[in-house]
């Protein structure tokens, strides 16, 4: 004869009896039972809820990403097009003209280029018993002739020596074979 179970002598409502059963079936689902080294159950993350955390963060990056492309990145660069800088003085009054974001950067990258340098590159604050010969563009420009032309004369020495050592091993091996062939070994037992 089946006994039926009325929640109510047990002290359960349908509601509490349902809170229980998902938050066991997700606790089995999310979390792993191992034991530890003194032999107490310890809980951590299950393959599953790792993988799903992954794949919530992967998801919200690119809902982030999306909507930064979106609504804030056009607003950044119109912003940065249309910034205007002016110099101050050390009290922060304005001293000097207004330049737009792009001007501003061309009279940087200008000054930057024509700043006279030493042999070595540095600037009259960075280096030690300072002389000014050149511009920075110039010493560039030179860096990079030095460097192809150092590059260059390194591949051609390594083919000359590439061929000179495979002649030079083939002059030996052919003087080599005819000593072999003049050698003529004798032996004798008493």
């Amino acid at each position: 004869m089946a006994m039926a179970i009325d929640l109510a002598e047990i002290g359960l409502t349908q509601e509490e009896l349902q809170q229980r059963v998902v938050s066991t079936m997700t606790s089995q689902l999310l979390r792993d039972c191992y034991p530890s080294e003194d032999g107490v159950e310890c809980l951590r993350d299950s393959p599953f809820a790792k993988e799903l955390q992954a794949l919530v963060k992967t998801r919200i990056a690119e809902s982030v990403t999306a909507l930064a492309d979106k609504h804030i990145l056009p607003s950044i660069s119109d912003r940065i097009e249309n910034l205007c800088l002016e110099e101050t003085n050390k009290w922060g009054e304005k001293s000097g003209k207004k330049l737009s974001f792009i001007e501003y950067l061309i009279e940087r990258a200008e000054a930057y280029m024509t700043e006279t340098v030493n042999y070595e590159g540095k600037t009259k604050g960075n280096a030690y018993s300072w002389t000014g010969t050149q511009t920075r563009i110039t010493h560039m420009v030179h860096q990079h002739l030095h460097y192809s032309i150092e590059s260059a004369m390194k591949q051609a020495l390594k083919t000359a020596n590439e061929a000179i050592v495979g002649g030079i091993r083939k002059a030996v091996e052919l003087k080599l074979a005819e000593v072999q062939k003049s050698l003529k070994v004798k032996v004798e037992t008493k």
